[in-house]
């Protein structure tokens, strides 16, 4: 759940909860006042008026708003003449209504104290029913005001975070770089100036053509992460057969396969599943779990890569029966630059692969995680195999 997830949640949550509490302090407060306030209040104040209490909270809150209405009339009527006998004539026809003969004479009537009291009861009267609506105001957007502090604390703890990461991209982009190029600068000096035997020349053009290749590996997974972390990058959309897809996958990596002695099952249903994709961007984080499972394991490691189509899921399976991975680095594995120090020297990878791969399947709307030993059970694979990435697509990209 994102953070802006959980937000809304909260907002709607407490939303609710304050609503339904200042509905009923509300309910309690007008109840009490409308049948044992003002029903004893007023009469004392207007006994011409009689019993208030046998009349219902409805009827008594209408009485009480005649009443303000019959106050402000005459004072309406010294600034805009007409509009006070109108006023006067509207109180006198409902309150008519309602039993009270002449209640505009009995109340125009009343001794200046008395007006001034009952002005103030009233307006106590009405603040004291606010209560509710503006207490219950305050506490909520002074909740809401706490959980936008969390979330701004939160976005700085990930940007801070980001900005180290991005940092310690930087220093490992250096470091993967560097000795290749040292590597390709040396060689190719040593081959200017003559210091290499003839028949030894080869191998140091060899070795040279390996490092630039290395570079221009690493420089293009870090463009392909750069871009897909960018924010105009969008995925180019189509309605793909996902099986077809994976197939076309393992066909472009049996090779290498082959070569590095490894043997590969694979189990792709016969049917069509169409799904919505970028069918570019979704081959190559396929790639690249099938690079890094020819690439970081033994020869003779058997690979295996499956699909199943689950009610509302495809999952995609490449599973090997090579070494599990530490827990410690198994946490962090999807992080830009994580390898193996063995892995970043001996063997090729530039430790961006599996950040592309993340980015990719979140960007499908669908993710990306790595199973190991016993919690694979659940997915029924053979039990040679040690380790399984799983991407996930919701179905209803398809």
């Amino acid at each position: 759940m994102t953070e802006e997830t959980r937000l809304r949640k909260f907002i709607t949550k407490r939303f609710i909860k304050t609503l339904v509490i200042v509905a009923v302090a509300e309910f309690f407060i007008s109840t009490f006042i409308s049948r044992l306030i003002i029903p004893h209040a007023i009469p004392a104040l207007i006994p011409q008026l009689g019993d208030l209490s046998e009349l219902s909270a409805g009827t008594i809150g209408f009485i009480v708003f005649m009443i303000i209405v019959r106050i402000l009339a005459s004072l309406i009527g010294e600034v805009v003449p007409p509009a006070g006998p109108a006023l006067i004539r509207f109180v006198n026809s409902h309150m008519g209504s309602l039993g009270f003969v002449d209640s505009d004479n009995v109340i125009a009537n009343l001794p200046t104290g008395s007006k001034i009291v009952l002005v103030f009861f009233l307006i106590a009267s009405a603040v004291v029913m606010l209560l509710p609506i503006v207490a219950g105001s305050w506490f909520f957007s002074a909740a809401v005001s706490r959980e936008f502090r969390k979330l701004d604390e939160i976005r700085a703890a990930e940007q801070k975070t980001y900005d180290r990461k991005r940092y310690l991209m930087i220093s490992d982009i250096a470091h993967d770089l560097k000795t290749p190029m040292t590597t390709v600068a040396g060689y190719a000096r040593a081959l200017s100036e003559g210091m290499i035997a003839v028949d030894k020349q080869q191998e140091y053009l060899d070795t040279i053509t390996a490092k630039t290749e290395r570079m221009n590996d690493i420089v293009q997974m870090l463009f392909n992460y750069a871009r897909l972390d960018s924010d105009g990058f969008e995925l180019v959309m189509s309605d793909v057969d996902i099986c077809e897809l994976l197939r076309e996958c393992v066909a472009s990596a049996y090779t290498d396969i082959e070569e590095a002695g490894d043997e590969i099952d694979v189990d792709i249903p016969e049917s069509v599943i169409k799904c919505k994709i970028d069918k570019v961007q979704l081959s190559r984080s396929i790639n690249n779990l099938l690079v890094n499972a020819v690439k970081h394991n033994a020869k003779g490691t058997k690979i295996y890569v499956g699909l199943k189509d689950e009610y509302d899921t495809v999952r995609i399976f490449v599973a090997d029966s090579g070494e599990a991975i530490a827990q410690e680095l198994a946490e962090k594995l999807f992080e830009p630059f994580v390898m193996g120090d063995e892995s970043r020297s001996s063997k090729g990878g530039s430790g961006l692969g599996l950040s592309v791969s993340k980015k990719i399947c979140e960007l499908h709307q669908g993710r990306i995680k790595l199973v190991q030993n016993n919690d694979m059970t659940r997915y029924q694979l053979d039990k040679i195999y040690k380790k399984v990435f799983v991407i996930s697509l919701p179905v209803e990209n398809a």
